[in-house]
């Protein structure tokens, strides 16, 4: 069973919506399980598929991270090696080879990585659908949640990452350009908030967790505030849905609590994959 190591938290720090989530999620007894850490947007992709498919798991806890009491929360952007992960966790290994999460156990069948589970998890539970009916839409699905884990998020992490205001500021702009040009392929706001209108779907879900941290993440820490122009009126409006769709608003964890744990990611000094990718482009630059 797993539950919410509270090492060093702050008072301020109050147990929300998603903290009760987990804590409901990892008392269950289903032999879906579902192993994710609680800040990754990544895992927050798959909790939200699983939260509007309506399907019932086990939430099953990993820090991939090594804990530093001497911190809010023990949290430190600093990873565990494979072997370390296998000793601690040997069946979320042997669930998610790579050492990654999010890592989805549906009773034996083992699957890795957040677009191909929620896939998966659609044509396995075919209710509460997240991809489309035409093989055309489905096609556009995984073209633009492609896009927002390869074209959107990662501008955005080398802002966020970057120690030159100048590289922030260039970074920040390219970030700007992707969400606008993803703005363009949203229905008209007419015929509803979502990506697809009134139909609520993979992009939308795909997206839905870095926007959080656009805003929670990137605005404490670099001060990000949107433009004010006719595509992020559009994305304005489609955050406001979201965020109030129970399936997402049952994942938002303290915020406080989120923009701590990012310290690391802030100042440059995380060492996880993510961070050493974004660490690599940085210097590319």
């Amino acid at each position: 069973m797993s539950r919410i190591e509270k090492i060093n938290w702050p008072e301020s720090w109050v147990e929300c919506a998603g903290e009760r989530t987990i804590q409901r999620r990892s008392e269950s007894s289903s032999d879906v399980l579902f192993y994710g850490s609680w800040f990754c947007p990544f895992v927050q992709r798959v909790w939200i598929a699983l939260e509007e498919k309506l399907i019932d798991y086990r939430w099953v806890e990993i820090n991939p991270y090594e804990i530093d009491p001497t911190q809010p929360g023990g949290y430190t952007k600093k990873a565990l090696s494979i072997d370390e992960k296998r000793e601690h966790y040997p069946r979320f290994i042997e669930t998610s080879p790579t050492g990654l999460v999010p890592g989805l156990d549906n009773k034996g069948e083992s699957i890795w990585d957040s677009l191909i589970i929620m896939e998966y998890l659609d044509e396995t539970y075919p209710e509460h659908p997240l991809l489309p009916n035409t093989p055309l839409q489905r096609a556009h699905q995984r073209y633009w949640s492609n896009f927002v884990t390869e074209k959107i998020q990662k501008p955005y992490y080398r802002a966020l990452m970057s120690q030159s205001e100048d590289e922030q500021a260039e970074n920040l702009e390219h970030f700007f350009a992707t969400c606008r040009e993803f703005a363009k392929q949203f229905a008209p706001v007419e015929d509803g908030p979502f990506f697809l209108g009134q139909e609520f779907s993979m992009v939308d879900v795909a997206l839905a967790p870095f926007w959080q941290r656009f805003l929670w993440i990137g605005g404490f820490y670099r001060g990000l505030q949107f433009p004010q122009d006719e595509d992020f009126d559009r994305l304005n409006v489609w955050w406001d849905a979201v965020s109030n769709r129970p399936s997402v608003s049952a994942t938002f964890v303290c915020e406080e609590r989120l923009i701590s744990s990012y310290k690391s990611y802030a100042d440059n000094t995380g060492t996880s994959n993510y961070a050493k990718m974004i660490q690599e482009q940085l210097k590319k630059n």
